[in-house]
């Protein structure tokens, strides 16, 4: 899955989530569970796309045969 489906998926479940909640404390617990797995999610993208980049950059540095 692209980053971009995870991100969508998250959010539309976040969404879900949010709607079916009862009250102002589940509001606040889901917006803080969200913001947590998201940041986790960033984290792990950003490591993910430096470890594409070192790669494409070793590969380029490889001489021509």
């Amino acid at each position: 899955m692209t980053f971009a489906e995870r991100n969508v998926s998250a959010s539309l479940d976040f969404a879900h989530r949010l709607v079916q909640a009862k009250d102002v404390s589940e509001v606040v617990k889901l917006q803080s569970e969200y913001v947590n797995a998201q940041m986790q999610a960033l984290s792990q993208q950003a490591k993910e796309l430096g470890e594409a980049a070192s790669q494409a950059v070793r590969e380029a540095s490889k001489p021509k045969r």
